[in-house]
């Protein structure tokens, strides 16, 4: 999807386009020293990381519920929802170059954007309407973090690759898991994977 169908398709306003433009911008810059995302990613951004981030939109239809970004790495999916007008929402990395990158970049355009560096495990006494996450760890790893964020009706939206029905099976082995799949808005072969209830077995 082009930017221009992307831009369509979430009526995206100037002021938010703007904003997208310049994450992309400092994305490209920084990568050569950092490599934040993919190399070959960058070109197409606007599919890539625009699109598949604003997808998990469609899911969440309260732009105040409260959403924790795991692994967020250069702040996919967070940083694009909380430009969307998602206001809630705590992004968490364990890796600080990777979170002063989303600092730097929050305060270069006067955004308030949540953010932690620490590991996912070490964060206690914190629930959330939505757990999202893309590219972080395996769907088992990922369940039993999210047992720490989890309230009565959390759901988890996670961006997962072509493995998805093996990393499902493998879950279920440690897991009674109430999931969706959705094939992914974005190019490459992904998928939305939303689970609405999960118990380790």
């Amino acid at each position: 999807m082009d930017k221009k169908t992307v831009i369509k398709k979430y009526n995206l306003n100037g002021k938010q386009i703007s904003l997208i433009d310049n994450y992309i911008l400092k994305l490209t810059n920084s990568n050569q020293i950092h490599n934040l995302v993919g190399p070959s990613t960058i070109k197409i951004a606007w599919d890539r990381h625009i699109n598949d981030s604003l997808q998990l939109s469609e899911f969440i239809l309260k732009k105040n519920a409260s959403i924790v970004d795991l692994g967020t790495g250069a702040g996919l999916p967070g940083v694009i929802l909380h430009i969307f007008g998602y206001s809630n929402i705590l992004l968490i990395d364990s890796k600080m170059k990777k979170i002063n990158f989303i600092k730097e970049f929050a305060y270069e355009q006067n955004l308030v954007i949540k953010t932690i560096c620490t590991r996912v495990e070490k964060i206690k006494n914190q629930k959330f309407d939505f757990i999202i996450c893309r590219a972080f760890a395996p769907l088992i790893k990922l369940l039993d973090y999210s047992r720490f964020f989890t309230k009565k009706n959390t759901s988890l939206l996670f961006l997962k690759g072509r493995s998805v029905k093996n990393e499902i099976e493998d879950a279920k082995k440690y897991f009674n898991l109430e999931h969706e799949i959705y094939p992914s808005k974005s190019e490459g072969g992904g998928f939305v994977l939303k689970v609405n209830k999960f118990k380790k077995l």
